[in-house]
């Protein structure tokens, strides 16, 4: 916890320039009043199904993205960025990338074909936690290869060697008092368990408890998938060019993507990203976000489960 608390104390005190801090967070306490008080992102909804969705996300992640940079060359005086050709493949990938695992939704079709017609939301959860996860380890993959990464850097942060995970156990158990204060909250326990979807009133079996058990072991696929595309890929693709500057403009593209949950949440994830942000580029290892990660997800599962229960 020492060595975490001295990463956070070096990133404030060496990167962070207070302007520039301040402008971020205004623009995004903007962009979530916007979001849960108008909804915004609901003029995306009538193309979900169609390829436009999918450009419909370029334009919406490109929106923090490009904030965030353009602030980070103004702040930090960075106008040579704007001539660095590289920097800007690497960010425009980045939005694609992720704009093309929000966009995905065959699953349903293929899994209801596959079911004889019959819509399965158990099978359809499962198949759409499967495939984001690979689609985003195969688009990562793409550009760590190709783009000369391979030669240089383990895969974006997966690396167990040398890394001690006591220290991330410590921060999940910090983060019992809060889950169990949300688990109170109207808005959360309208979103979790997530696992209610497919069941029904009070009607539990021993199959549904199997199925549940498979959905959840599943569910940590995408969180694994998200930490290595956040933490891991923009983190480390950006730092290349801005160094420790990348965190923040992957923390306020992380906050965009919790649109739609819990307003709380949405809030708190551009603290827990650059905390994880940090984490992961000081270590050069995100396994302890994804500790981090996928405890926060199953312990709000189980609030979620509880706090619907009593």
């Amino acid at each position: 916890m020492r060595k975490i608390y001295g990463y956070l104390i070096t990133f404030w005190k060496e990167e962070v320039k207070l302007p520039y801090l301040l402008v971020i967070m205004g623009f995004l306490s903007l962009s979530i009043f916007a979001q849960y008080r108008y909804d915004v992102t609901s003029v995306m909804d009538p193309g979900r199904y169609t390829l436009t969705f999918f450009f419909s996300n370029i334009i919406f992640y490109s929106i923090p993205v490009l904030f965030s940079l353009l602030a980070y060359i103004y702040f930090y005086k960075r106008t040579d960025l704007f001539k660095n050709f590289s920097f800007w493949i690497a960010v425009l990938y980045i939005i694609c990338a992720f704009s093309f695992r929000t966009y995905i939704f065959q699953q349903r079709d293929w899994v209801t074909t596959m079911n004889k017609g019959v819509y399965d939301v158990f099978l359809i959860r499962c198949a759409g936690q499967v495939i984001r996860a690979l689609v985003i380890f195969l688009l990562v993959f793409v550009f760590w290869k190709f783009s000369g990464h391979s030669k240089t850097t383990p895969f974006y942060g997966f690396k167990l060697k040398g890394v001690s995970i006591k220290p991330y156990f410590i921060l999940l158990l910090f983060m019992v008092p809060l889950i169990i204060i949300a688990s109170t909250q109207t808005d959360f326990l309208h979103k979790y368990p997530t696992f209610k979807a497919f069941v029904k009133g009070d009607n539990f079996s021993p199959i549904l408890a199997v199925k549940t058990g498979i959905y959840e072991f599943l569910y940590g696929f995408d969180y694994v998938a998200i930490e290595l595309f956040f933490r891991g890929f923009v983190v480390y693709a950006l730092a290349r060019y801005m160094g420790k500057g990348a965190i923040i403009t992957m923390a306020c593209m992380y906050v965009f993507i919790h649109f739609g949950k819990p307003m709380g949440e949405t809030i708190s994830s551009f603290f827990g990203g650059m905390i994880l942000g940090v984490i992961a580029y000081e270590t050069n290892s995100i396994v302890g976000g994804i500790i981090v990660h996928c405890g926060i997800a199953y312990m709000m599962e189980v609030g979620g489960f509880l706090g619907n229960s009593l």
